[in-house]
């Protein structure tokens, strides 16, 4: 299965793109608003710069995931509806072939009904005498 296609069932696809949600955002990262603390110890200060780059590295990896779930559960949702446009085109596909068929059995039928010599009634036409040349040598001479 390539990468790009999605298997599954079309209901439970559907029931899953719109459950999938992104996760929320915590407090924490409004601290990306807030200036470093550049009072006290020279420690202190690496801290606060480090807690600065590490909450805007993880607020752009949420915004990240963020898009890719939504991204996702677009795809998922229109792989669903693409699958239930081709369950009812193939559904309406296989009925017009079992009604063509049908049709088929019924010329059949009605060709054979017709070439045996018996009615729709089932009942067996009496041939014309001397419609038919004997076949039997023993009989022509």
């Amino acid at each position: 299965m390539p990468a790009t296609e999605i298997n599954g069932n079309p209901t439970a696809m559907a029931a899953f793109s719109t459950q999938l949600k992104a996760p929320e955002l915590p407090s924490s990262l409004a601290r990306l608003g807030t200036p470093p603390n550049l009072g006290g110890l020279f420690e202190g200060i690496a801290m606060s710069l480090l807690d600065k780059a590490s909450t805007a590295l993880v607020a752009a990896y949420l915004t990240k995931v963020t898009e890719e779930m939504v991204t996702y559960s677009a795809k998922v949702k229109a792989a669903s509806a693409s699958y239930t446009a081709a369950d009812v085109t193939s559904s309406l596909e296989l009925v017009a072939a079992t009604a063509k068929l049908a049709q088929q059995g019924v010329s059949l039928v009605k060709q054979l009904t017709a070439g045996t010599g018996t009615s729709s009634t089932g009942h067996a036409h009496t041939p014309t005498p001397g419609a038919h040349a004997p076949t039997d040598p023993q009989h022509s001479a």
